[in-house]
């Protein structure tokens, strides 16, 4: 348990140090860019992999997103079809995802350390209801 512990405090220190990108400033930045009306929502528990169980909570008719998965806190946001979130820990981001809806059960997309942009290496997510 120390091992897993002091690993997983190590991946935060090197996100931090490697990115260091605040959830209150360049995430909700990021979030808000993403301005369309939701066109789904995507409340409840998602399988994702090797992300575990994804519980995603959205308010009816909101566009805002929270929850938690694979240890991390969720904020996100529905824009269209698309689903865009951040996985962070104590106001820095570790992961962004950007996901498309192939249906109402599943969401497919990439997803990089840090905030997602043109330069990052992305990486395949899918999660499944």
């Amino acid at each position: 348990m120390r091992r897993v512990t002091a690993l997983f405090v190590l991946v935060i220190a090197v996100t931090v140090l490697l990115y260091g990108q605040k959830l209150q400033n360049e995430g909700k930045a990021w979030l808000d860019a993403n301005p369309d009306p939701p066109a789904l929502n995507v409340t409840g528990l998602w399988e994702g992999g090797d992300w575990g169980i994804v519980s995603l909570s959205q308010p009816e008719g909101g566009r805002r997103v929270i929850g938690s998965g694979d240890g991390w806190d969720i904020s996100g946001v529905v824009s269209g079809k698309d689903v865009y979130l951040l996985f962070w820990h104590e106001d820095i981001v570790a992961y962004s995802a950007k996901m498309t809806a192939e249906g109402p059960s599943q969401l497919t997309g990439t997803y990089a350390k840090g905030i997602l942009s043109a330069q990052s290496r992305t990486r395949p997510i899918k999660l499944t209801k």
